[in-house]
């Protein structure tokens, strides 16, 4: 996106553009204050043989194992990568879904008009 495709936002769009931005810096802020809490959590529920019940809510404790494969399985997955990609590039494979999301990040130079 170029500078000449922005445009000036109406008062309604700046107030949904500002508040989003808002909820997402809380979103940020209460994912770090989670991850401080998740160690104690953790140990409390090891305690409650991984299971609380509170106030209407279920906190139970689980787990994932990830796997270190040998060097055969991850020369297979990269050879797999470089095929879709081909795929891709050839216009064999076709679009199973697309998803929109939104990126948001605060400009170093700190100008909040652009």
């Amino acid at each position: 996106m170029s500078k000449n495709d922005i445009k000036e936002l109406t008062k309604k769009e700046t107030s949904l553009i500002e508040k989003y931005i808002k909820l997402k810096n809380e979103e940020k802020k209460n994912k770090e204050n989670i991850e401080a809490l998740k160690d104690d959590v953790l140990s409390l529920l090891k305690e409650h043989e991984g299971k609380v019940v509170h106030n209407g809510y279920n906190i139970s404790m689980h787990e994932n194992t990830s796997y270190q494969y040998s060097e055969a399985i991850v020369n297979i997955e990269t050879e797999i990568k470089v095929l879709k990609q081909r795929e891709v590039t050839l216009q064999i494979a076709k679009e199973k879904q697309k998803t929109e999301y939104i990126k948001v990040y605060e400009l170093q130079n700190k100008n909040k008009e652009a």
